[in-house]
């Protein structure tokens, strides 16, 4: 059976061998944040004094508008600790390396920051998290690139913006970086960005270890991109070249 034929699967595929049993990509719902444990624990509170018997009664817990947020789409997490440093406009980072490449720090290069609104606080620069997962989806399937909502740390905010794996399966994480701190530690763990399928069909979500075929995929898709100095001029080329190679598989 060819990946076209899953209709209901979107995959998710790295090459680091313990990710899957230490930092998996999560669901949405299954996020834990400090601030919903607590605003849960004061809603209990207030119903064990009776509050919630009071007319006009309400609680945040039971707004529809923040908690529908985490019922979608999925949570990509670090999988190794980073310490990031700042120097003005420049920054410099070490990773904890214990395992084959895959996760990456670098200053996002193809755009000046500066032409992109940003907080007042934010870092003059943007930092681009190579995270080492590659996605493969459902023919004509896009998804929406959200940063974690109401967040329990503020030392970054992932930019917002369309992912479209049929132009490329790798998943990138651009940062504003905002932390106060000079030198600030990033923990293995902490939730990057939430990608949201673009559907209202509901999909089976896998994760696995890169098989000789995704492997395959990943060094084509880099071949081609090394084919020009201008990557969006391949972009129908690439298109075509998942939609042919992910039906054959």
């Amino acid at each position: 059976m060819n990946f076209w034929n899953k209709k209901n699967t979107i995959e998710f595929f790295n090459d680091e061998p313990s990710i899957i049993e230490t930092f998996p990509i999560i669901e949405h719902k299954d996020l834990k944040l400090e601030w919903v444990k607590r605003a849960r624990q004061d809603f209990q509170n207030i119903v064990k004094d009776g509050g919630d018997k009071k007319p006009g009664f309400g609680h945040l817990t039971k707004c529809p508008g923040i908690f529908e947020l985490f019922k979608y789409g999925y949570v990509i997490r670090l999988h190794r600790d980073i310490i990031i440093e700042s120097h003005g406009d420049q920054f410099s980072y070490s990773i904890a390396k214990t395992g084959p490449e895959g996760l990456d720090v670098e200053g996002q290069l193809h755009w000046n920051p500066n032409i992109l609104p940003k907080a007042p606080w934010a870092h003059p620069f943007i930092l681009k998290i190579t995270t080492g997962w590659h996605v493969i989806a459902p023919k004509g399937i896009k998804f929406m690139m959200l940063p974690i909502a109401y967040p329990d740390t503020f030392d970054f905010t992932s930019t917002l913006g369309i992912f479209n794996p049929a132009e490329c399966t790798q998943v990138n994480f651009q940062l504003w970086w905002t932390a106060e701190e000079k030198k600030t530690l990033l923990r293995a763990g902490t939730p990057l960005g939430v990608l949201v399928p673009l559907s209202e069909k509901k999909y089976q979500m896998i994760q696995r270890s890169a098989t000789v075929q995704d492997k395959l995929w990943v060094s084509k898709m880099d071949s081609i991109y090394s084919s020009s100095f201008w990557h969006h001029t391949l972009r129908n080329k690439i298109v075509e070249m998942y939609n042919n190679y992910w039906k054959k598989q």
